[in-house]
């Protein structure tokens, strides 16, 4: 598998190279242990000496798990915990489960005494212990967030990054009646969810046609795009209280737009003398840099996490393709060169990666490559088309949408197109698409 960063100078191409990537656990396992009393002596590591493994790369670590039973536990109890920790282990895209010690990496330890304590331990194959936490529990309603909590702490004591499971992805819910456009009859609701599609809070639900929702980089408002009588407005919403409020009111046509990372400035696509191009503004709506200015049109701006970069989609070149903008060497260049139709890029959350999605054998499939496009790896190959992806906070996972049945449904799956699955639980009769996701908005625990 050729690696798609060439700035991480480290991958994971096979099973073979694991031990370098435990050496690395063992380096950060002894400095955590050195702060959290574990271990009375400490010796100093040079930088060298530690192997980046977290931002974009395939690895996971193997892991095994053994559940002690304690007395009198009854089968359905234990059957619930050994679930809640699959789930949040395999969701967290850094483990994969196995049912061998020779097989894994690590092997994780479970001690859980109903109504009095869960303990976890962490051993290599070495039985060098990696990690050593205890939780109290005064009843089983406990249960569920204490193991999200213990699964948190394990990620963050092995890696040092912390979890997306409090993060939040906003997204547009519609009920289909069967006709889009003049004959809809709106109520295209913003929605706001968990990494697992449990929680569910109904932002606005105006029965305005409210479309591409972008999060604010600080997390307490999101953008979008609202159609009505009046024609396309850019709005935000206060996610703690609601409110809502229109940015520009006499710029003409709108639609959609992406943060900078100071969340004080947009890219914005704008209709003017009949082509759409795309502009820089600020929030008072003053035009700051007419970015581009062609007879051709430019659409799906995606500013780079830096706010050196922008990723578009135009038609200048008789397919539609994206391109990218260089601010700092005022170069524009094209990216894809597969296919005719290439469309909605997304930046990793480290700027070294994109997601987009691309026609290929009449269906829309997810390809990722580097920022300079030179790597180019495609990510499904499913039979029905996979569109509109986006990173997850932490550039393991990635979401986007695809059909069941004649409903839009949106899905994950890893960064390197595994473990796919349903994101939400909704029924039949029911489009889900346009997500947006953030770390910066973080869901409480079920005991608060």
């Amino acid at each position: 598998m050729m690696p798609l960063n060439r700035n991480h100078s480290f991958y994971i191409r096979s099973y073979n190279q694991l031990p370098m990537l435990l050496r690395s656990f063992f380096i950060i396992a002894f400095i955590a242990m050195a702060f959290s009393g574990y271990s009375q002596e400490t010796t100093p590591f040079s930088e060298k000496d530690i192997i980046d493994i977290v931002g974009l790369n395939y690895g996971r670590l193997q892991l095994t798990m053994d559940v002690e039973t304690p007395i009198g536990a009854e089968s359905g109890e234990m059957d619930q915990l050994v679930s809640l920790l699959r789930k949040n282990l395999l969701w967290s895209g850094m483990f994969d489960i196995r049912d061998s010690i020779d097989d894994s990496d690590i092997q994780l330890k479970i001690r859980y005494v109903p109504g009095q304590m869960i303990r976890a331990w962490i051993y290599s194959q070495e039985e060098v212990l990696l990690f050593d936490e205890s939780k109290s529990l005064l009843d089983t309603v406990q249960v569920e967030p204490t193991i999200l909590e213990l699964v948190e702490e394990i990620i963050f004591q092995l890696t040092g990054e912390k979890s997306i499971f409090r993060s939040a992805i906003v997204y547009v819910r519609k009920e289909n009646n069967g006709s889009f456009g003049k004959n809809d009859n709106g109520n295209y609701e913003l929605v706001m969810t968990d990494t697992f599609g449990s929680k569910s809070k109904v932002l606005l639900n105006d029965g305005k046609f409210n479309i591409l929702p972008r999060w604010n980089p600080d997390g307490r408002s999101v953008l979008f795009t609202s159609l009505g009588k009046q024609g396309s407005r850019l709005k935000r919403i206060d996610i703690e209280d609601g409110k809502v409020q229109t940015l520009f009111e006499e710029m003409g046509k709108l639609s959609g737009g992406t943060w900078g990372n100071n969340g004080t400035e947009l890219i914005i696509t704008l209709v003017k003398r009949g082509n759409t191009d795309l502009f820089r503004i600020n929030l008072k709506g003053k035009i700051l840099e007419k970015i581009t200015s062609r007879s051709s049109s430019e659409s799906n701006p995606r500013w780079s996490p830096d706010n050196n970069r922008l990723l578009f989609v135009s038609n200048r070149s008789g397919s539609i393709q994206i391109y990218q903008r260089d601010f700092i060497n005022k170069e524009t260049f094209r990216m894809t060169f597969e296919g005719s139709y290439n469309v909605e890029p997304s930046w990793s959350n480290d700027g070294a990666n994109i997601v987009y999605a691309g026609k290929k054998d009449r269906k829309f499939q997810l390809f990722i490559m580097d920022r300079e496009g030179q790597y180019v790896q495609q990510l499904t190959h499913n039979n029905e088309s996979s569109e509109q992806p986006i990173w997850s906070p932490n550039g393991r996972q990635i979401l986007f949408i695809a059909k069941v049945g004649s409903d839009q449904k949106l899905f994950l799956i890893r960064a390197d197109g595994t473990f796919r699955r349903r994101l939400t639980d909704s029924g039949p009769g029911i489009s889900e698409f346009n997500p947006t996701w953030t770390s910066h908005f973080q869901w409480k625990t079920g005991k608060n």
